[in-house]
């Protein structure tokens, strides 16, 4: 079950989303006035929220930003690493979809620390073995959690 924090002013919208959520039985969602970094899952933030970089950088791929068209924040957001933008005009099941999104960038726990990334015991870098099935044509061996290509192919 993943953790959704739902900092929107908007309380209609909110409810409108934290519906949604709640209705598929694989959140647990949480209205708050400012996200805890803290606790593991997806933030729903607005626009105003992003003025702090340090905030956007230490979790920029578990927040959903919600924004008013025109704003001119969105370059400045896009660069701070946040794939997952809103606008407020856009229904409630638009920014599901965008918290689903969110929620399948993010590690899983119990993969090794997202299998690709340092181990926790000793900082050194794994990679899983590529799952068996059907070889693909003309594809490099990658790694399934952070696209490490294996073996790169150089044309020189």
């Amino acid at each position: 079950m993943t953790t959704v924090q739902l900092a929107i002013h908007d309380s209609e919208y909110a409810q409108s989303l934290r519906n949604l959520l709640l209705r598929d039985g694989a959140h647990r969602v949480l209205l708050v006035d400012k996200p805890d970094l803290k606790v593991n899952g997806v933030m729903v933030v607005e626009s105003n929220f992003c003025g702090d970089p340090s905030f956007l950088s230490s979790a920029a791929e578990r927040i959903v930003v919600i924004m008013r068209k025109g704003e001119d924040q969105l370059t400045r957001i896009w660069e701070a690493g946040v794939r997952h933008v809103v606008f407020e005009e856009d229904s409630p099941t638009t920014a599901q979809l965008a918290v689903i999104a969110a929620e399948l960038r993010m590690p899983k726990l119990g993969d090794l620390s997202a299998s690709c990334g340092s181990s926790p015991r000793t900082g050194e870098k794994r990679h899983l073995k590529p799952k068996r099935g059907w070889p693909v044509l003309n594809s490099q061996p990658r790694c399934s959690h952070c696209c490490f290509v294996r073996n790169p192919i150089r044309i020189f």
